[in-house]
């Protein structure tokens, strides 16, 4: 359990990419950095969980989906995705 627990923090402490572009930098956000951010948190949380949570790779790779999806979320509510235009 205690390890499980680990795992999580270190994902969420490595997969916030985006959401860090949100906070620093808000609105000045370029493209090319929030499309890095994003890959970057895929990559990571997607390695993360296939060696710390001994998942398969089907399950990693879903895994890497979510977290991103989600930081991509947040990052986006506190002004990343101003490039986007949406």
């Amino acid at each position: 359990m205690i390890r499980g627990m680990k795992a999580a923090l270190l994902v969420v402490a490595l997969a916030s990419c985006v959401t860090v572009e949100g906070v620093v930098k808000k609105d000045d956000t370029p493209f090319v950095w929030l499309a890095a951010g994003t890959a970057g948190d895929l990559v990571a949380v997607g390695v993360i969980a296939k060696e710390a949570a001994n998942l398969t790779v089907g399950a990693s790779i879903a895994t890497a989906l979510a977290v991103t999806a989600v930081d991509v979320f947040v990052g986006c509510l506190l002004g990343a995705c101003h490039s986007l235009s949406l």
